[in-house]
């Protein structure tokens, strides 16, 4: 399966171009905002931009969440937060909120903005096979994966439980107790969540990193990571191709 990966946007345009390269999927890992180079009111216009392209292509465009994004939506502890334009960018995340997944898999890959670990299941309980821990209240927990229970926990507007929250043990995100938008490699990769070995491995932007993509692993663990610190990177993945993978 050929998957265009496109990382942190924070208000670029590089996008525009990948999207025209052929790919089966293409998905984006989240951060659309918060740019401190291409200013209002650009910035929400391609946020729209996304959205509008995400519409027009509903079964092969994914759009994931990021903290950047989240920040809008709950708490706004993230640097870069635009408090002159909140409102508007509130508006329009809210108004598309449908479009957004916390999380996808294709091919045997996972995809989300940060990185799921074990421990940050556990200590919400979405691992369990118990009744629905309060206070989710979906129905059918037990018939759901995990997958769908963390996308179905963020779409009943549980934010809180992805924001950089009170069991995280180091602001920079350098814990397993971090949630999906904001545990960082070192971290996902020492308590790497796999379902059981049903994934392959984890695909994840947030941390602007060199070279780019970097493909690390760890005890049998593997992580892609897509980000730069120019928010320029676009990974062309191909799923059944190999790569050079590096022990971190």
């Amino acid at each position: 399966m050929r998957i265009t990966v496109i990382p942190d946007v924070h208000g670029t345009h590089h996008w525009e171009e990948a999207v025209k390269e052929s790919a089966d999927r293409i998905v984006f890992l989240g951060d659309y905002v918060d740019s401190w180079d291409n200013r209002q009111p650009d910035q929400m216009k391609n946020l729209q931009a996304i959205f509008d392209f995400k519409k027009d292509n509903p079964d092969r465009v994914t759009v994931l969440m990021g903290n950047h994004d989240l920040a809008y939506l709950s708490d706004p502890w993230v640097s870069g937060h635009q408090w002159d334009y909140a409102t508007e960018i509130w508006s329009i995340i809210n108004y598309n909120i449908e479009l957004f997944d916390m999380a996808a898999e294709f091919d045997g890959w996972l995809f989300s903005h940060a990185g799921i670990t074990k421990t940050w299941l556990s200590i919400y309980g979405i691992n369990k096979d118990t009744d629905v821990p309060a206070p989710y209240s979906l129905p059918n927990w037990n018939n759901m994966s995990i997958l769908e229970r963390i996308n179905g926990i963020f779409h009943k507007d549980h934010y809180k439980i992805f924001d950089f929250g009170p069991y995280c043990t180091n602001s920079y995100g350098e814990s397993p107790y971090s949630p999906p938008t904001w545990v960082r490699p070192r971290s996902l990769l020492s308590d790497m969540w796999t379902s059981g070995g049903k994934y392959k491995g984890q695909v994840v932007g947030h941390t602007e990193i060199r070279p780019n993509p970097c493909f690390y692993e760890k005890n049998g663990n593997r992580a892609i990571i897509v980000d730069s610190p120019e928010h320029d990177c676009i990974f062309h993945f191909d799923t059944e191709a190999e790569y050079n993978w590096v022990e971190m």
